[in-house]
C-alpha cells in the first residue's frame, strides 16, 4: 500500500485529505446520476478482458447455511467488492454496488433458522498488501443484506470517513453473528463492538493502540475475542453472550510459555463447543513464526501444540519454511466440523494435521510447492496460490474444504486425501489489481498483458491461443510491474517485456534472459516503457536515472545506455513517446517525475544525455517532493497536444497544452469537475477528426472532447463503475482503448466519435433488434441489402457464449440462461454492439 499512499498523499501535508476524497466520491456519484438523465458524450461499449479465470486477494468466504447443496457462497475481494455464486463457484456475480469499491475484509451470515437471509460484510484492511506489508486499506464501516446477499445497505452507526483513520471501525478484521439473539460482534482496530440492530456498544477496548483483534462465537453463543500481543489487553477473552461479563483466559505469561508478539486468530471446533484454537505471531524471524494452542472451556486449560507446527526437512526458504506468516498478514486456523483434533492452519502456505493429539507434525497441502521452491503447489494439476487468509469447511460435507488467498478462491473435495488436490473457483471472480497494462501494437490484435499486485504478469487474447478474451495465462510470478509488447521478424514473433518488484526486468527473445540494467536502482513497482511505434526503443526508470536502448530486441543487462539523472535526482515515474515513425525533427520522449516535473527529451533515439531534456512543467503544477506525475498522453497525430495528470490530492491535477514542442509550452488547467479527484492515467484518441481525451481516476474513467470548456463525463458507468483506473493504453490504428483497473481487472472499447456515426459502425438509426426482452429468437432489423451478419453474444463480463452467421437476420437464443447480454454484429468491417435481455 505504500505505492498507493504515495499516489494519493498531498505533497505538502504528506496526508490524504479527507475533504478531497469526499468531494471526489460525491462528484463521481453526481456524474453517474447526470449520465443517467441524458445520453453519454460517447457510445463506447466497455467489455471486460478479465481475467475471468484468476482471482485476487480474498480475506473472507462464507458458505450459505440456507442452501443444503453448499453451492451458494459469498466472497469478498480486497479493493474489488462482494461476489456471490449459486452454482458452487462455476460463476460469480458482483453484488456490492458498482459505484463504490469496498475494501472487503470480513463476511458473516446470521446462523439462526428463519434469519439466514441476513448477511453482513465489513470493510477496511489492517494488514497491508504486497506493495508494503503492514499498510492500511481504510474501509467504510459494515454493510447489511436482508435478501441473501443480493443487495446491501450501509449500517449508518458504523460509517465514518474511509479516507483517514478517524474511527476504530475504519479497519475491521472479523465479524460473527450470535446464534442466540442475532447480535453482531465486530473485531475492529483494538476494539470489540456489539451491534444489536440499533445500538453500537464497545465491549472490549484497548486504548492508544492500532492493533488487530479477532472474534469468534461458539454454537452455544459463547463469545471469544483476542487482542494482539504487546498491548495491555493482549491475549484471549471470553463472555457467555458477548454482552458484558468478560474474562481474560490467556495473556502473555499465562499460561506458561504463552508469548504473543503480534496478531492472534481464533478457530472453533464445531463438534465440541468447549474447544477453540489460538494461533499467534511469536515474533521469530528465522524459525517457526507462530505458536498454536488449544483451549478446553470445561477444564479451563490450554495445551501448547506449537512443537507440531511445520518445519520441513532438507532445507529452509525465507517466507516459505519453517511456517511463515509475514508478520500476521496471512494467519488463519480452522477446525474440521466433525473432528476437534483435525486442524488446518494458513500462513504463506496451508497445512493440515489430522490428529493433533498423536500426529507428529502438520503437512503442506497448498501455497508453495515445497520448502525448497517458490513454485506454486499443483498436486492434481491445478495451481494453488500462497498467502492464505480464509480456510472454510463446507457445513454440509466436512470433507469439502475451501481457501481464500491472494489468488482468489479454491476448493478441494477431499481434505482427507494424502495428497490434497485443488479446484480453482475463480470463474468470473474478477478481482485482479493491475498496476500497468499494455496492448499488442499490431492492428486488430486482441493480445493484452498486465502487471498485477502480487499475482505476477498475466496475458490474454484468442490470438495467442486462449479460449476466449476474458481468460488469461500466467507469464511470470512475483509482483507484476510495467509491461510491454513488440513484434519481431515478419510480425510473427512476439517479444514480451515484463518484470517483478524492486527493479527486475526480463524478456523472452531471442532467448529468455534478465535485462535489468547493470548497476541500476528502482522503485518498488519496476517501471519501463517501450515505444509502441518504434519498438527498437526501450526506456527504463532507474529511480532518477534514465536508461535507454535502440536495440530492444537484443538488449542485455550490460548494453543499456545510462543518460544520467533528472535534476535534483527527481525520481522518474512515467514515460510517453510521440506516435508514428521516429523523426529526429519532431519526435520526443516525455518524462514525468516524482516531484511534479515534466521533461521533454527531443530526438530520443539519438540523445546521449538527460541534461539535454527541456523542463516543460506546467505553470501551477505542484513541484514539491512527492508530487506524482501519474500519466502522460500525446495526441496520436499532433505531437503538440499533450495531457498531463497528477495523482495526489490537494493539488492541480489535469493540464493540457496545444504547443508541447515550444520552448515554453502554454498549459491550461482542465480539471473542471474532477478538481477533487486523484487522477491515475491518461489517453488521447482521435476518431473521425474529433479529439477525445480520457482520464482514469480513483473513482472511474472519464472523457471529454473539449476539456478547455466542458466538464468531464463518466464512461462505462455500468461496466467499470467507480473502479480505480490505473492504466490507459490507446492504439490509434483501430481506435482500441485498453483500461486497467486496480481491483476489477481489464476492460476494452473501440473508441467512437461523438459527433457522427463511426464509419466502422452500422448506421444505428437503421438497425434494431426485437423482441427485447427475448425468449427464443432475436430478430435484426437493418437495410434490406444486408442479409447475413456475423454475430457474437457475450456476457457482461466479456465472455463469449455464442457466435455464428445470422440466418434470415435471426439468432436463436433459447439456450441462454436468463440475464443481460451484449450482442456484437459485424458486416463488411463494420461493427455494432447492442444489449438485450434474455427472459
Amino acid at each position: 500500500m505504500q505505492h498507493e499512499y504515495n499516489l494519493q498523499k498531498n505533497p505538502l501535508s504528506r496526508i490524504i485529505p479527507i475533504q478531497e476524497k469526499r468531494i471526489e466520491l460525491n462528484n463521481s456519484i453526481a456524474a453517474k446520476q447526470k449520465l443517467a438523465r441524458r445520453r453519454s458524450m460517447s457510445s463506447n461499449t466497455y467489455i471486460s478482458r478479465g481475467p475471468s479465470n484468476y482471482g485476487g486477494r480474498t480475506r473472507s468466504l462464507v458458505i450459505d447455511l440456507s442452501d443444503p447443496s453448499g453451492n451458494t457462497m459469498i466472497a469478498g475481494g480486497v479493493s474489488s467488492g462482494v461476489f456471490r455464486t449459486t452454482d458452487g463457484g462455476a460463476s460469480w456475480s458482483k453484488v456490492s454496488a458498482n459505484d463504490e469499491i469496498h475494501n472487503v475484509s470480513a463476511i458473516a451470515q446470521d446462523p439462526r433458522p428463519g434469519f439466514q437471509n441476513i448477511w453482513y460484510y465489513a470493510t477496511g484492511e489492517r494488514l497491508g498488501n504486497s506493495a508494503s506489508l503492514g499498510s492500511f486499506y481504510f474501509g467504510d464501516g459494515i454493510w447489511k443484506s436482508e435478501d441473501g446477499g443480493l443487495t446491501w445497505n450501509i449500517i449508518q452507526q458504523t460509517s465514518f470517513d474511509f479516507t483517514s483513520f478517524d474511527s476504530r471501525l475504519d479497519l475491521i478484521s472479523a465479524l460473527e453473528v450470535s446464534p442466540i439473539n442475532g447480535d453482531l460482534l465486530i473485531a475492529a482496530t483494538a476494539r470489540i463492538y456489539r451491534f444489536d440492530g440499533t445500538t453500537l456498544t464497545t465491549e472490549l477496548n484497548q486504548d492508544n493502540s492500532n492493533t488487530t483483534s479477532d472474534v469468534l462465537i461458539s454454537s452455544s453463543g459463547r463469545v471469544y475475542a483476542a487482542f494482539d500481543g504487546g498491548v495491555d489487553q493482549n491475549g484471549v477473552w471470553t463472555s457467555p453472550t458477548g454482552n458484558g461479563s468478560w474474562t481474560r483466559i490467556a495473556e502473555n505469561g499465562t499460561p506458561t510459555d504463552w508469548l504473543a508478539q503480534g496478531r492472534i486468530v481464533l478457530g472453533a471446533a464445531p463438534s465440541n463447543d468447549n474447544i477453540i484454537y489460538a494461533l499467534y505471531v511469536n515474533g521469530a524471524s528465522e524459525s517457526i513464526e507462530a505458536d498454536l494452542w488449544k483451549y478446553d472451556l470445561d477444564l479451563d486449560t490450554w495445551t501448547n501444540y506449537s512443537s507440531k507446527l511445520p518445519d520441513e526437512p532438507d532445507g529452509d526458504l525465507a517466507g516459505n519454511d519453517p511456517f511463515a506468516v509475514q508478520g500476521g498478514y496471512d494467519l488463519v486456523v480452522s477446525v474440521k466440523p466433525d473432528d476437534e483434533n483435525f486442524v488446518t492452519i494458513g500462513g504463506t502456505n496451508i497445512y493440515k494435521i489430522e490428529d493433533i493429539l498423536n500426529d507428529e507434525t502438520f503437512t503442506r497441502i497448498g501455497g508453495y510447492i515445497s520448502n525448497t521452491s517458490y513454485g506454486l503447489y499443483n498436486t492434481g494439476g491445478v495451481e494453488h496460490h500462497p498467502d492464505i487468509h480464509a480456510l472454510v469447511f463446507d457445513p454440509n460435507n466436512p470433507n469439502i474444504f475451501f481457501s481464500g488467498t491472494d489468488g482468489g478462491v479454491h476448493k478441494t473435495s477431499d481434505v482427507n486425501a494424502e495428497e490434497v488436490a485443488w479446484e480453482s473457483l475463480n470463474n468470473n471472480y474478477i478481482t485482479y489489481q493491475f498496476y500497468h497494462v499494455a496492448l499488442d501494437p499490431t492492428t486488430e490484435s486482441n493480445l493484452v498483458i498486465g502487471g498485477t499486485q502480487d499475482n505476477g504478469t498475466k496475458y490474454g487474447g484468442t490470438d495467442v491461443g486462449l479460449p476466449d478474451n476474458t481468460s488469461m495465462q500466467s507469464y511470470s510470478g512475483g509482483d507484476g510491474v510495467a509491461v510491454g509488447i513488440a513484434r519481431r521478424g515478419e510480425n510473427e514473433a512476439i517479444q514480451i517485456y515484463a518484470g517483478t518488484q524492486n527493479g527486475n526486468m526480463f524478456t523472452n527473445l531471442p532467448e529468455f534472459r534478465t535485462i535489468t540494467p547493470d548497476g541500476s536502482e528502482s522503485q518498488f513497482v519496476t517501471y519501463f516503457y517501450i515505444d509502441p511505434d518504434n519498438t527498437t526503443n526501450l526506456y527504463y526508470a532507474g529511480l532518477s536515472e534514465l536508461y535507454k536502448t535502440n536495440d530492444a530486441e537484443n538488449i542485455t543487462a550490460l548494453t543499456w545506455e545510462n543518460l544520467g539523472a533528472l535534476p535534483n535526482d527527481e525520481p522518474i515515474r512515467t514515460f510517453a513517446t510521440t506516435r508514428g515513425a521516429h523523426n529526429p525533427l519532431s519526435s520526443y520522449l516525455l518524462i514525468g517525475g516524482g516531484n511534479g516535473g515534466i521533461f521533454r527529451l527531443d530526438d530520443p533515439q539519438n540523445a546521449t544525455s538527460i541534461d539535454d531534456a527541456i523542463i516543460i512543467t506546467p505553470f501551477g503544477a505542484d513541484t514539491n517532493n512527492g508530487a506524482y506525475v501519474s500519466g502522460l498522453a500525446i495526441h496520436p497525430n499532433d505531437p503538440d497536444t499533450v495531457l498531463v495528470v497528477y495523482s495526489n490530492y490537494g493539488i492541480n491535477s489535469i493540464f493540457l497544452t496545444l504547443n508541447a514542442r515550444a520552448e515554453e509550452p502554454l498549459w491550461s488547467l482542465v480539471e473542471n469537475n474532477l478538481n477533487a479527484h486523484s487522477i491515475r492515467s491518461a489517453a488521447i484518441a482521435e476518431v473521425d477528426g474529433e479529439v477525445i481525451y480520457f482520464v482514469g481516476t480513483a473513482r472511474g474513467l472519464y472523457a471529454s472532447n473539449d476539456p478547455l470548456n466542458n466538464d468531464w463525463e463518466i464512461e462505462g458507468v455500468n461496466e467499470i463503475g467507480l473502479a480505480v483506473v490505473s492504466g490507459l493504453v490507446y492504439r490509434p490504428s483501430d481506435s482500441k482503448l485498453l483500461v486497467g483497473t486496480h481491483g476489477n481487472g481489464m476492460f476494452e472499447t473501440t473508441v467512437e466519435s461523438t459527433l457522427s456515426a463511426n464509419e466502422n459502425s452500422f448506421n444505428t438509426t437503421s438497425l434494431s433488434i426485437f423482441p427485447n426482452p427475448v425468449v427464443s429468437t432475436l430478430s435484426i432489423k437493418t437495410a434490406p441489402s444486408i442479409q447475413k451478419i456475423a454475430y457474437s453474444i457475450m456476457e457482461l463480463s466479456g465472455k463469449q457464449i455464442l457466435k455464428g452467421i445470422t440466418e434470415n437476420k435471426r439468432i436463436g437464443v433459447e439456450t441462454l440462461r436468463p440475464g443481460l447480454y451484449i450482442l456484437g454484429l459485424k458486416f463488411e468491417g463494420k461493427e455494432q454492439f447492442l444489449k438485450f435481455i434474455k427472459k
